[in-house]
């Protein structure tokens, strides 16, 4: 088989994988699909990412990721899963500090009088 033959096995592959996913996906209660939502939006995050690379994949890899005996992305996801992730302590920072930035703006001491329009309508 051809490198082309090899980069479209792969497209056809992950296409495929990702249509069987949202398939199963969509024949679970909507409470189960609520709960997967970080699962399905990883899942077509990593089917976009490498869809775009197939192109710049060396046929080694290509080779090796069709050799794998179960789903490419269902692998990748579970790889992924073990990495840590700092999304949530930024998410945490940035939400903590508009608190604290909220809690300025509502007090009267604070000197700051709604100067950027971001303050509480007192009149409520």
């Amino acid at each position: 088989m051809d490198e082309k033959e090899l980069r479209e096995l792969l497209r056809e592959r992950l296409h495929m994988e990702l249509q069987l996913f949202k398939d199963s996906m969509l024949q679970k209660e909507k409470e189960d699909i609520f709960k997967a939502s970080y699962k399905i939006e990883i899942y077509v995050n990593f089917y976009e990412i490498f869809a775009v690379h197939v192109d710049n994949l060396p046929s080694d890899t290509i080779r090796r990721l069709l050799n794998i005996n179960f789903g490419i992305l269902e692998f990748i996801y579970q790889e992924w899963l073990t990495r840590e992730d700092g999304f949530f302590d930024e998410l945490r920072t940035y939400a903590c500090s508009e608190l604290k930035n909220i809690l300025v703006m509502g007090n009267p001491e604070s000197g700051k009088d709604d100067e950027d329009g971001k303050g509480f309508d007192k009149a409520a």
